[in-house]
């Protein structure tokens, strides 16, 4: 399962609006801010089933399942579409006797377009349906340090050297 932490911002029936924060890892590293790790964070609409409250720090999961279904689904059918539009377009011009490079590009990206107009209709589809949706799995327990959780802010360019500013 891939696994966040965030905040809840509001709650509604049986879902939760969630910030997510950056990994903890980020607070002690030399290159807070400049690395491709450390992103915004960003507010999701997840399944509440535990009843977490509004300013809850919690832990949220998606399962790993349906993480990779979704992300072959969004990365490697509209390539497939693309290769397979494109040889389509080569056998084509050949039936025919049209130009080659033009039959196959125009065959290529019509199939590209259709593959991901498909996949917006099967993604508010999946969008629907809980198991495609990450659960908050647990409510954290206040800790004394929560206050230093890192946060976007925390982030600021470090000057050369690493050393943040005090």
């Amino acid at each position: 399962m891939a696994t966040e932490r965030g905040i809840v911002v509001s709650t509604g029936a049986g879902v939760a609006r969630v910030r997510t924060l950056p990994q903890e890892a980020c607070a002690g590293c030399p290159s807070c801010g400049s690395c491709s790790g450390q992103r915004e964070s960003a507010e999701m609409e997840v399944v509440n089933e535990i009843g977490a409250a509004a300013g809850d720090r919690i832990l949220m999961d998606l399962d790993h399942r349906a993480f990779l279904k979704v992300t072959f689904l969004l990365y490697v059918v509209p390539i497939i579409a693309l290769l397979a539009g494109a040889a389509a377009g080569l056998r084509l011009s050949q039936m025919f006797a049209w130009g080659e490079s033009a039959t196959s590009a125009l065959c290529g990206f019509l199939a590209f377009g259709i593959a991901v107009y498909l996949i917006r209709f099967l993604a508010r589809r999946m969008a629907a349906d809980r198991a495609y949706r990450a659960r908050i799995t647990r409510v954290l327990p206040e800790s004394p340090n929560a206050a230093a959780t890192v946060s976007p802010e925390f982030c600021e360019r470090a000057p050369a050297g690493g050393q943040r500013p005090a």
